[in-house]
């Protein structure tokens, strides 16, 4: 039985913890987000495409006050709602017919404690069982995409081991990613000494280890005010320099930037391949980055074994081999056969931009030898971006093809 995806809605202060700590304690609930406002209720609605959805009354009452566009009624009518009910709740017969006003399928009240996370699901079951009549949430026009809309837009750049220049391929990749107006986080993973911190001036922006407290509070008007815009169109969210925080309280705050922004780009640090299973809920795209060496290939293949073994599916790992040269025994293709890995991209040794990068924190130029492999590597994996030149699609798609016969 797959899960019922499930959002909520609140608005900021009103504290539903319990209830939120219920849907994520139940395994056949899938909880996407957390809004609190009515344009993040919107985006989250039209991201995720949860089949109920658990509302506050005030904010419901807010929504009523707008004028909303016919695509937005649309969105807003397509789950099963349940209103919020605490226990200081007065419900007049004037606020009610105001709330059944609203173009919403109502399946009752949910309250913000004493329901056991099983009664919850079945009740939540029971009513989104009724409203599609007797099909399953993802067997009805409303359900959740299919295809390529689907995917969280988690990526998940690691190098197989240090030096391999993923953190630079990162903060190129979302430059790249962010040049046709999506919204792209840089968000990095875990670090003891923050890399991110030194590309924004001092002071500026919040860090992960700032944001953790609020993970719950997260929305979209938080995010434009605290946390950094670089300049190159992406907003950056380092580690920070606090303890290693815990893994929940990283995957609350993870849940709630996906339905924020497009995409998610993750600077993942070589060391870390135990963090990568609770990460598999979010469906994360990995991206392994290795060098053309015998030393390097055959650490890209032992990490790769790794990944298998948490269960990741095949298909969401690719392999990026950097600094290519003419002077190296193996080629791109050879190097992921010999990791078992589906190739993404050859790029080539660009030394120019890789010194910028480290002395100046400087990205690549768009017309650097770099810069235009990694605008065609993020249009493949469907950033939407300006794509390389005829030449580089040509050297990368050839390349890509000789590995296709991979497992």
């Amino acid at each position: 039985m797959e899960a019922i995806a499930v959002a909520v809605a609140v608005p900021s202060g009103e504290m539903v913890s319990g209830l939120i700590a219920s849907l994520e304690s139940h395994p056949l609930l899938d909880l996407c987000g957390v809004a609190r406002s009515i344009p993040d209720l919107l985006r989250l609605l039209e991201r995720f495409r949860p089949a109920a959805l658990l509302i506050s009354p005030a904010l419901l009452e807010e929504t009523g006050a707008c004028e909303l566009g016919a695509e937005d009624a649309a969105s807003l009518s397509m789950p099963v709602s349940f209103l919020i009910s605490h226990e200081d709740t007065e419900w007049g017969t004037e606020r009610l017919a105001g709330l059944l006003r609203l173009p919403l399928k109502y399946g009752g009240l949910v309250g913000t404690a004493g329901a056991s996370c099983g009664d919850l699901f079945h009740e939540i079951k029971s009513k989104v069982h009724i409203h599609c009549g007797g099909e399953h949430p993802r067997a009805v026009a409303w359900k959740r995409k299919e295809g390529p809309g689907s995917r969280s837009g988690l990526f998940t750049l690691m190098g197989c081991k240090g030096g391999v220049g993923a953190t630079l391929l990162a903060c190129a990749l979302a430059a790249a990613m962010s040049s046709s107006g999506q919204r792209v986080l840089l968000m990095e993973m875990r670090r003891e000494l923050s890399q991110l911190l030194y590309l924004k001036p001092r002071g500026e922006g919040k860090t992960v280890c700032d944001l953790l407290p609020l993970a719950e509070e997260i929305s979209w008007d938080l995010i434009r005010v605290s946390v950094y815009h670089h300049a190159a169109g992406f907003f950056l969210l380092p580690y920070g320099g606090g303890p290693a925080a815990e893994a929940t309280s990283c995957d609350v705050l993870l849940r709630n930037l996906l339905f924020l922004f497009d995409l998610v780009i993750q600077d993942f640090p070589a060391c870390s391949l135990r963090e990568i299973p609770p990460l598999l809920h979010h469906d994360p795209e990995i991206v392994m980055v290795t060098l053309p060496d015998t030393l390097t290939a055959t650490c890209a293949r032992s990490a790769a074994a790794s990944l298998r073994e948490t269960g990741l599916d095949h298909e969401r790992l690719r392999l990026v081999v950097n600094r290519c040269g003419s002077y190296h025994t193996l080629n791109p293709d050879e190097l992921a056969r010999a990791a078992g890995i589906k190739l993404l991209a050859a790029l080539p040794d660009d030394a120019r931009s890789g010194l910028d990068f480290a002395e100046l924190g400087e990205l690549p130029v768009a017309d650097s030898p770099l810069g235009r492999m990694v605008a065609d590597m993020a249009a493949t994996l469907g950033g939407n971006c300006r794509a390389g030149g005829t030449i580089a699609r040509r050297r990368l798609r050839k390349l890509r093809d000789r590995t296709d016969g991979l497992p």
